[in-house]
Formats: C-alpha cells, structure tokens, sequence
C-alpha cells in the first residue's frame, strides 16, 4: 500500500491549498507589475486588466477543484439515542 491509500491523503490539491495559492500570487503579480511600471497610464490599465485576469482566471481555478465536484462521503453512525446504553 501507498502512503496515499494508508493515510487516505487527497489525490489532487485541496481547495484551501488553491484559495492560498491564489491568494499569494494575485497581490505578487500586481506588486511586481507596479514595480515594473509605476505611474505611466497604460500600466495602470495594464495592472488593473491583469489583476483582472488573474482573479478571474484563479478563482476559476480554485473552484474547478476536486472537493467541489465530489459529493462527500458518507460515513453512517447509529445515534446514541438508539443504540440502547
């Protein structure tokens, strides 16, 4: 057996590890993009059409997730109300 199956690890990245990711890359790119280009009006639109692009394009990704498309499982418990002490 795998660690995966032993440990019953996600087979592909967790939403909270994409929402992360999303959310580290997006202000860097736009630091990044205003430190490149800092007052000119075309960067600013640069800036404001690749932020953008990036919010659209990551939040997209980030709800294309695994963990969004699969139902969740079901793990049945009998309630102690019925169980009988």
């Amino acid at each position: 057996m795998s660690l995966r199956e032993d440990y019953d690890l996600p087979r592909g990245t967790s939403i909270g590890l994409r929402t992360w990711i999303l959310m580290g890359i997006v202000p860097l790119a736009a630091l990044v993009l205003w430190i490149v280009a800092p007052s000119s009006a075309i960067s600013v639109v640069v800036l404001v059409i690749a932020v953008l692009v990036l919010v659209g394009g990551g939040v997209a990704w980030v709800l294309s997730s695994r963990d969004l498309r699969r139902p969740p499982g079901r793990d049945p418990q009998t309630p102690p109300s019925v169980r009988g002490s």
